[in-house]
């Protein structure tokens, strides 16, 4: 059966499917645009000294510069393809992505396919662009390599350069041009590493924007089981109220009504008594009942502390053919008022079992203050008892709810032939 909440994360995750294959287009766009720049910068270095000083090369100097320069290109796509991907895809912070033996072959391999297209294509006569040849492992270097292996790449491209300028300039040219290159080696480094940063916090941020979304999604459902359990939970408090209020008054009206047929004919002015006590009780239920449905809050401590509630209880059912022995231990405290709620339907529910399950004519009400962190109160019949494994019904089962919500317990004592103790203990 499908609930509340399934549409909506059914909708979150075709969403963020529907954003994961915009990120992955992306991307790869981002990694066909970062070669595409990396082909054109070799294809422009090489054809830049054909065009320039071309008519000095011989034809086989003019094949091979040719053939490294494709060599070199794809060297440097089959070689960065998959670091590639794995950087601007999964990676969440820079580290090296391939193994040092993995790093020495392949740079070492660019360093040489960058120098000889340097050595073959400079001859010296014309300025060209053929230092460009040394900048993509710069900007490997930022993906492949930890700060020390970028330092050592970008130290070797400079060598490169310097030694290329010596050869054919001496070495009073070498500060000035190493340091123009330098200044593009740090363009190079400052604009791969912004890019391969800026796609990194993308990536970080979708993956957060995703996380957040399966949370907000796993909120909605964890709200819609709270209301449910908010709303089992007033149930069970209503029903607890209906047994405990109305219950107790039909019970007690019950045996007026019981008393007042007995005497009917023996004795109708106690049988007149019983029935106006009967009506008495009636009207406090209804009274009960209007209050429950009006407010949902009705309390029958009103106006009263919990010990004067109990003394009357005690008097209507000692009024209604029932003896109770009421006692009150220690000296009162304020009590909660869910934890006063407690015990005086606890007390209710005690004495209308008596009335109704135990024959006998006498009950004692105790309530006990004598204890510095609780409060404890027992209902106790000398009737003749139960077997020990008693479950009880509803209404024992609605105390032990109610006192297990304050922390506390209700008890149940009984044997056969040794009567019936209800206790109820509330921590303060």
């Amino acid at each position: 059966m499908q609930t509340a909440e399934q549409p909506q994360v059914a909708e979150t995750g075709l969403s963020a499917r529907l954003t994961d294959a915009g990120q992955r287009e992306r991307k790869q766009q981002a990694v066909r645009g970062g070669q595409l720049a990396m082909v054109i910068l070799v294809l422009a270095a090489v054809a830049g000294a054909l065009a320039a000083d071309g008519e000095r090369f011989e034809w086989w100097r003019t094949l091979a510069l040719a053939g490294l320069g494709i060599l070199y290109i794809l060297w440097n796509l089959q070689g960065t393809r998959d670091v590639v991907r794995l950087v601007l895809e999964e990676a969440d912070t820079p580290q090296p992505a391939a193994a040092t033996g993995e790093c020495l072959r392949y740079f070492g391999v660019q360093f040489l396919l960058a120098g000889l297209i340097f050595h073959l294509g400079n001859l010296g006569h014309a300025n060209t662009l053929l230092w460009l040849v040394l900048l993509p492992p710069v900007a490997h270097s930022i993906i492949l390599l930890s700060r020390a292996g970028i330092m050592v790449v970008c130290l070797a491209s400079i060598a490169l350069l310097a030694a290329n300028v010596v050869r054919w300039e001496g070495w009073a040219a070498v500060p000035y041009g190493t340091l123009a290159f330098s200044f593009a080696v740090l363009f190079t480094l400052v604009f791969t590493q912004l890019a391969v940063s800026a796609e990194r916090a993308r990536s970080q941020v979708q993956r957060l924007a995703e996380a957040l979304a399966r949370a907000n999604a796993k909120l909605r459902a964890y709200a819609v089981q709270a209301e449910e359990l908010s709303a089992i939970r007033e149930r069970n408090r209503l029903a607890r109220e209906i047994h405990d209020s109305l219950g107790h008054y039909l019970t007690v009206v019950n045996v007026q009504l019981e008393a007042a047929r007995a005497l009917w004919e023996t004795d109708p002015a106690r049988a007149r008594t019983a029935v106006q006590q009967a009506q008495t009780l009636n009207l406090e239920g209804l009274q009960g009942i209007r209050r429950s449905v009006a407010a949902l809050r009705a309390s029958p401590l009103d106006g009263k502390t919990l010990g004067q509630a109990l003394e009357q209880l005690a008097g209507e059912t000692t009024g209604a053919g029932l003896r109770v022995d009421w006692r009150l231990l220690g000296t009162a405290r304020p009590l909660s008022p869910a934890a006063e709620l407690t015990f005086f339907r606890a007390a209710q529910e005690g004495l209308t079992n008596v009335r109704k399950h135990a024959r006998t004519s006498g009950a004692c009400l105790q309530l006990d203050f004598s204890a510095a962190r609780s409060t404890r109160l027992t209902v106790r019949d000398e009737g003749g008892g139960a077997p020990a494994d008693v479950g009880g019904g509803f209404g024992l089962l609605g105390l032990r709810e109610r006192a297990l919500l304050l922390g506390g317990a209700a008890t149940v004592q009984t044997a056969p032939g040794q009567g019936f103790t209800l206790q109820v203990e509330v921590p303060e």
